[in-house]
C-alpha cells in the first residue's frame, strides 16, 4: 500500500494476503516495487503462518557471509527529509548471532554500505542496524600498542614500499590474533549474546568501515536473543542547511535508544532516497560465517516520510 496524498510518502508492506509458499521474484516486485539483488531468486524467502500470522520467513545457509544473505533496495519515487522506518523482526530457535551481522535501514544519495572510495562517500550515506556479538570497544583497547607499533614502524622503515608490506603484514596478524581468540571462544562454549547499533557510513566517519551508533536504554546496551519478536523503529531528520548536523533517532518496542546528531551529506543534492534490506552475517573472514542454518522473520514494514 502507497499513499502519496499532501505530499506525504507512505508505503506499508505486510503479508496477510500473501500466498503460503514460495516468495516469488512476480510477488516481490509488486511489494518492492524493484527487482531483488539475492536471497529472493535463490529461494531462502518464504511465506508461512507462525502462530497464526503470516510472515516473511528468511533463511541464511549454513558457512556464510554477506553472499548467504538477502538484499535489495525499496527506491522512494522522491528524495525525503524527514522519514521514519519501522519493522518487526524475530531471530528463529536457537539462533547463533556468531560476531555480527547486517539488518535494514536507510539510506541516501550514493548509498553503497560497503565498498568504494573515500570520495563516493562524500555523496550519500547509509543507516543500517547492525547486531553485534563481541566488544568492539574493548578490541579497540587491544588493538591500540599495535597502532603504536605502526607509528615505529614509519620511523624505522625508509621505503615506502617496504613500510606499506610491513604495515600490511601486522595488520594480518592483528586480524588472525582475533580470529584465534574466537576460535578459543568458541571451545569453552561461550554463549553468544547480540546488542544492536546503527551502522552508519557517511561523508565525516573516521574509518573505513561504518560507525556504530550503540543502542542504549538507561545507559545500557539494547540486547536481542531468539524467538522473541522486536519492534524497530528509526528516524531521520536532515537539516535544511548541510552545514548543520542531521538528526537521527531509534526506537526498540517504543523505548527510545538512540538520539544522535550527525553531518550526514554536505549538500542538499540528495536526501533519504531509500531503504536498504539487508540480512546477513558477516565480517570480512570465516569467524563471521554461520555455524548452522538460521532463519529470521519479518512481519511488516512501513515507511513514512515528507
Amino acid at each position: 500500500m502507497e499513499n502519496k496524498k499532501e505530499n506525504l510518502y507512505l508505503k506499508v508492506i505486510d503479508f496477510a494476503d500473501h500466498k503460503i509458499g514460495l516468495y516469488d521474484v512476480d510477488t516481490f516486485i509488486k511489494d518492492w516495487g524493484s527487482e531483488p539483488r539475492r536471497g529472493v531468486a535463490e529461494k531462502r524467502c518464504r511465506i508461512i503462518k507462525k502462530k497464526g500470522e503470516k510472515v516473511l520467513e528468511i533463511t541464511i545457509p549454513k558457512d556464510t557471509e554477506s553472499k548467504g544473505g538477502s538484499f535489495w533496495r525499496l527506491n522512494f519515487p522522491r528524495n525525503l527529509d524527514d522519514a521514519t522506518f519501522e519493522y518487526d523482526i524475530m531471530f528463529g530457535d536457537n539462533f547463533d548471532f556468531v560476531r555480527g551481522g547486517k539488518l535494514p535501514g536507510f539510506g541516501g544519495g550514493a548509498s553503497m554500505g560497503c565498498g568504494g572510495t573515500q570520495e563516493q562517500y562524500q555523496n550519500g550515506f547509509s543507516a543500517r542496524l547492525m547486531w553485534r556479538e563481541t566488544d568492539f570497544e574493548k578490541l579497540v583497547i587491544q588493538k591500540r600498542p599495535l597502532s603504536k607499533e605502526f607509528k615505529m614502524l614509519k620511523k624505522i622503515v625508509r621505503s615506502d614500499e617496504s613500510k606499506e608490506k610491513i604495515l600490511a603484514q601486522m595488520r594480518t596478524i592483528s586480524k588472525e590474533i582475533i580470529k584465534y581468540e574466537w576460535y578459543c571462544r568458541d571451545l569453552i562454549k561461550e554463549s553468544h549474546k547480540a546488542y544492536l547499533v546503527q551502522y552508519m557510513y557517511y561523508p565525516d566517519r573516521k574509518t573505513n568501515q561504518g560507525d556504530d551508533q550503540i543502542y542504549k536504554y538507561k545507559n545500557k546496551k539494547v540486547f536481542i536473543e531468539p524467538n522473541k519478536w522486536y519492534n524497530i523503529k528509526m528516524r531521520m531528520k536532515l537539516s535544511e542547511n548541510p552545514k548543520k548536523k542531521d538528526t537521527i533517532f531509534a526506537w526498540v518496542n517504543g523505548k527510545r535508544v538512540l538520539e544522535r546528531k550527525i553531518n550526514l551529506r554536505k549538500k542538499k543534492s540528495y536526501g533519504i532516497n531509500q531503504v536498504m534490506f539487508s540480512l546477513f552475517f558477516g565480517g570480512d573472514d570465516e569467524t563471521w560465517h554461520t555455524t548452522k542454518k538460521e532463519k529470521v522473520y519479518f512481519r511488516k514494514f512501513m515507511i513514512n516520510g515528507k
